[in-house]
This record gives structure tokens, C-alpha cells and sequence, in this order.
């Protein structure tokens, strides 16, 4: 099947209030944004109750201070939260975190990465006295890391493009596949390695990666997105991190079922337009496309679990990867009347994580890291209680340091 690649620059409009960049799609039979113009929809907003209105969310961070170690650890299966001086992240558009402070489809263009899940920082609207920088206003990984060194770096910063100066380590593209994550890694040694606020050498860096989305949404029509060459371009870059980068600890997030969050918004004609645009694969409804969909979302985490479990990453002391499964079993959340999906936590596509979806992940990543390998939750829980490290257990949990319990 032949695919048409669509990129389309919209011009700005007088009832769009959104900065404009370039939104691209892989789509064989449709044109998004000429379709939804020609009825009319483009500039459709979220108004009604199941929309998040972007209402000031307050977290009750209850972990207690831990301070860091009296020495900088030299082994990465003793690090407490208090140890890590950077923070960075691979991945695609959900840790760019498109759309995050959309109020329309074109606003997914955009990437708000101060709101990313596992990589925002900072993200200051119009308006707004809520800056998101702590983890009461916003929870991120690197917001709740604050409490424990408020000196991190590396986290993004507003709406920042791939590259640009605010998006500092999160070198997350949008549209990205797993083969694409070899070209992140490199941009992200040379910024560590060229950058003077780093130290390359000492610093303890903690790394996320999310991937799999656009390999799942395309695999019909791209013969890269097997599970086995899925699996084999994960593995690439996980070598080149360990053969390159000294100290650090990766997060590796498995892959949430896509077909579940594709079938969302159905009866929005603005999302079934942007799933049919940039999942297109998962919206074929015939049996086989529906089980083989299937299948290689379960293959795609069965073969990172099984790269991850076989001891590859830890044959040093200052580089693991440890896989945080939190979004495998997840669903959409439901409306308080348990009658349809809460499409609050979503974008104006009912795809990509509104601020609200970034803020409960990132909740959801904190949780991961403080259980232990083998009782990691493996679905997010709205309303669950925090996990916090302690004197006690006080490391973030890799394979070696969860042996004992």
C-alpha cells in the first residue's frame, strides 16, 4: 500500500488563539486538516463537561524528605531519589507532550513538553499564576525529584520544538518509531558531553523512554514495526547508552494497549478524523487487523521484558534499565456515572495525554520506581497512594536491589 505523507502548515486564525506549527500524519486514504476544514471543525473547542476545562490541580505530595546519599553512590542499585542531578527522555509525542494544553486539534501539533510526564519541569500558560514547576501544581517525575535536589537539570521547559533551548534533555520527536530513538540517544551524549551545566563523567542521570505508539499505529504499513525489528531497535540503543554514558539508570515504560485508546472519542468526529489520520492501522475493524494488532502490542512488551530480564544491562554498576509497566493494563478512566471513558485526561484528539493525563502518569511513574521488580503495578490508579522511598528502602528499585524483599 502506498502511503501519502501529509504536512500541512495552518494558517492562523482570528478564533484560534494557539501558536501554529507544522502537524504531520501518515495516512494511505485521508487528509486531516482538509477534511476537518471542509466541515468546518477545525476551530471546534473542548466545551462540553467531557473535556478537561484545565482546572488548577493540587496533588498531596505526602513522601517525606529523604536526604541524599553522604557520598555520591558509586553503584546505580543504590541511588536515592536525592542523588540524581539529571534528568532526560527519549521517545515521541507523548513525551513531547503534544497537545497537553490544547483547547483545539491544531494545538496537538504543538509540543508543551514543561507539562511531559516524564520530562516537564516548568510551563507557564497566559494568565496563569500556575507556573507547574512543583509537584503540588504538576506532578512530573521532575517536579517530585525536586523535593529531594531542587538543583536538577535537564528538564524541559514552556512549548519548546525538538532541539530548541527549552526543551533541554527531553529529546523526544514527534512521529518517532523505535528506530528513531538511535538519533535521540546521539543528540542526547553530545548535549551531556558539550554542555558545561552537565558533568558527564559524575552526574547520576536518570533516563525515561516511551516507544512503541507510532510503530503500533503504522504497522500495516511499515515493515520496520515487527516486534522482532521493534524489539532489535530498542535493544540498539539501550547497547549504545551502556557502551556510552556513565551513570545512569533507565526507565524503559512499556506500552499501553493502543487499540483501547484508539477505539476513544468514536462519536467525536474530531477524533475519529485525527485516529483515522495518525492510527490508521489501529482503526481497521476486520478480525485479523484487530488480532494482529493484538498480538504485536503483546509481542512489543513480551520481547522488552524478555531483553530487560535476561541480565544484559547489568553486568556494571553504573548502568541499568529497569522496566516501569504502570501503563500495560491501563484503561481510560471513566466519568463519574461510570457510563463513558473521561476524555478530560486527553487531548482534543482523545489520544495524546491532556495536562491533566501527564499529570497522573507521572504520579503513576513515581509509584513504579519505588516498588520492587516483580509488584510494579502494572495499571495506573487514579486516587492510589504515593509510594515513597525511606530509610528503610530507600533506593529506587532496580533488579539487584529488589532481590531481598
Amino acid at each position: 500500500m502506498q502511503l501519502k505523507y501529509c504536512s500541512f502548515l495552518i494558517p492562523l486564525l482570528a478564533v484560534v488563539f494557539e501558536p501554529v506549527q507544522t502537524f504531520q500524519c501518515i495516512d494511505p486514504d485521508k487528509q486531516l486538516f482538509s477534511n476537518l476544514w471542509a466541515n468546518g471543525l477545525l476551530d471546534v473547542k473542548k466545551k462540553t463537561s467531557r473535556f478537561f476545562q484545565n482546572d488548577d490541580i493540587f496533588n498531596n505530595f505526602t513522601c517525606e524528605y529523604l536526604p541524599p546519599s553522604d557520598t555520591v553512590p558509586t553503584s546505580v542499585h543504590k541511588l536515592r531519589p536525592g542523588d540524581i542531578k539529571i534528568v532526560a527522555a527519549l521517545g515521541d509525542s507523548l513525551t513531547a507532550a503534544n497537545g497537553a494544553d490544547a483547547s483545539t486539534i491544531i494545538g496537538v501539533a504543538n509540543n508543551y513538553r514543561g507539562l511531559s510526564w516524564s520530562i516537564g519541569g516548568y510551563y507557564k500558560p497566559l494568565l496563569s499564576k500556575n507556573a507547574n514547576d512543583d509537584v503540588e501544581e504538576h506532578f512530573s517525575l521532575p517536579n517530585a525529584l525536586k523535593r529531594y535536589n531542587p538543583d536538577i537539570k535537564g528538564f524541559a521547559e514552556g512549548e519548546e520544538g525538538p532541539g530548541e533551548e527549552g526543551a533541554n534533555l527531553d529529546m523526544a520527536v514527534q512521529g518517532s518509531k523505535a528506530v528513531n530513538l538511535t538519533d535521540q540517544a546521539n543528540n542526547l551524549i553530545e548535549e551531556l558531553k558539550s554542555n558545561p551545566d552537565y558533568d558527564f563523567e559524575n552526574d547520576w542521570k536518570l533516563l525515561t523512554i516511551l516507544i512503541g505508539g507510532n510503530n503500533l499505529c503504522q504497522y500495516c504499513v511499515d515493515e520496520r514495526s515487527t516486534p522482532d525489528n521493534f524489539a532489535a531497535d530498542v535493544q540498539a540503543v539501550l547497547d549504545l547508552l551502556q557502551a556510552s554514558v556513565p551513570r545512569m539508570l533507565v526507565n524503559l515504560v512499556t506500552i499501553f494497549n493502543i487499540n483501547v485508546v484508539a477505539a476513544l472519542g468514536m462519536d467525536d468526529l474530531v477524533c475519529k478524523a485525527a485516529h483515522e489520520c495518525f492510527c490508521y492501522c489501529a482503526m481497521l475493524d476486520d478480525a485479523y487487523s484487530q488480532l494482529t494488532l493484538q498480538r504485536f502490542n503483546g509481542l512489543y512488551r513480551g520481547n522488552l521484558h524478555n531483553i530487560i530480564n535476561s541480565g544484559r544491562y547489568d553486568t556494571t554498576e553504573d548502568f541499568t534499565v529497569v522496566i516501569q509497566p504502570f501503563l500495560e493494563n491501563t484503561s481510560p478512566p471513566f466519568n463519574a456515572a461510570g457510563t463513558e471513558p473521561d476524555l478530560s485526561y486527553f487531548a482534543p484528539d482523545c489520544f495524546h495525554f491532556s495536562s491533566k493525563g501527564h499529570n497522573y502518569a507521572g504520579q503513576a511513574l513515581w509509584n513504579n520506581m519505588f516498588q520492587p521488580i516483580g509488584k510494579k503495578n502494572q495499571a495506573w490508579k487514579l486516587g492510589e497512594e504515593l509510594d515513597c522511598p525511606s530509610e528503610e528502602n530507600p533506593y529506587i528499585f532496580t533488579s539487584q536491589n529488589s532481590a531481598d524483599l
